[in-house]
């Protein structure tokens, strides 16, 4: 493991727990392999060359009688 964006076995385990799934212990390589692979080609992707969009937030007036 060269790369230092690649995922480490101690970070796969922080994941592992915050996803609250089980994962046996001798599949941990395989599965970080699994990842380390999928995530490659994000990782590759300059992402200050996509253009970033931003959520349209729209506010209406409160209306008399309405009641949540």
């Amino acid at each position: 493991m060269n790369d230092p964006q690649e995922l480490t076995i101690e970070a796969l385990r922080v994941r592992i727990d915050a996803a609250g799934i089980t994962v046996a212990e001798h599949r941990l390589t395989l599965v970080q392999k699994l990842l380390n692979d999928a995530l490659a080609p994000l990782r590759m992707l300059d992402s200050r060359t996509i253009k970033t969009l931003e959520p349209a937030v729209t506010f209406a007036p409160l209306q008399e009688g309405y009641d949540e």
